[in-house]
């Protein structure tokens, strides 16, 4: 058994050492750096908040609305926001194509 936790930790240790690994969290500190855009990202959750609010008391949210798609509209003209979320997306693809390969495999050994 200590030899499969260990090839589980050298599956980790080789997810981390992926490209879309390294460029997720690359972007990841990119945007984090900057400040218009953590601005930007910090409005939009709070306007999401309101929307909520608003929502469960049957409130009219048309104009927090169109404020939130400007927000995401400014948000996606940042390169450094667009380039986090296709990194994003590759880790996560990634990811989930070797949760795909366990669980075909897990499932095999069951059947």
């Amino acid at each position: 058994m200590n030899d499969i936790l260990k090839d589980v930790e050298e599956l980790k240790e080789l997810i981390l050492s992926s490209d879309e690994y390294k460029n997720y969290s690359n972007s990841l500190k990119d945007i984090e750096s900057k400040k218009e855009i953590n601005s930007i990202i910090d409005k939009i959750v709070l306007l999401q908040k309101e929307i909520v609010k608003k929502e469960v008391l049957k409130e009219d949210t048309s104009k927090q609305e169109k404020e939130l798609d400007t927000l995401y509209n400014n948000l996606y003209n940042y390169d450094e926001y667009t380039n986090y979320i296709n990194n994003s997306k590759e880790l996560n693809i990634l990811i989930t194509s070797v949760q795909k390969r366990f669980e075909e495999y897990f499932n095999s050994l069951v059947k």
